[in-house]
């Protein structure tokens, strides 16, 4: 849409986008979007699911249409469960055979804290990824531990 003012000036109301920042760091994106440092959990999450100049920027870029930033997390979650997730047992067996942390913030795409894998209840990564499949492959780990 275009739209002229008093004949003189021509301004064009079709993009929203905001300009890619190549420096973004996490406390622009938190003073940008007024986001209070007492929201600890929100930016927990943030923490963990942006840590690349890129996701900063498409954060900041798509915050502008969600309606609450923890939502946009959550729906980005879901989106990183699908792109980079596990497809195969297997390849979650090994990798938790290599470095068990790593692989459970693969599988669940959320932050792995000692106190949720020690709620697991067995130790056996057939078993924990079984679980995961029946409870959903969008569920958190504190979830797949009750029935683990």
């Amino acid at each position: 849409m275009t739209i002229a003012l008093n004949n003189q000036e021509v301004v064009n109301l079709t993009t929203t986008e905001i300009p890619y920042h190549s420096d973004l760091t996490l406390e622009q994106v938190c003073y940008f979007l007024d986001i209070s440092p007492k929201a600890e959990i929100l930016i927990g999450s943030m923490k963990f699911m942006l840590t690349t100049v890129e996701r900063l920027n498409e954060f900041l870029n798509r915050s502008t249409f969600a309606r609450h930033p923890l939502s946009l997390l959550t729906k980005m979650r879901k989106e990183y469960i699908d792109a980079y997730g596990y497809t195969e047992k297997t390849d979650f067996v090994y990798d938790y055979y290599r470095d068990k942390k790593a692989a459970f913030e693969k599988l669940f795409q959320e932050p792995v804290h000692d106190w949720k894998m020690e709620r697991f209840n067995t130790d056996d990564p057939e078993r924990i990824y079984d679980t995961y499949l029946e409870q959903g492959k969008y569920s958190h780990m504190t979830q797949v531990a009750l029935f683990a």
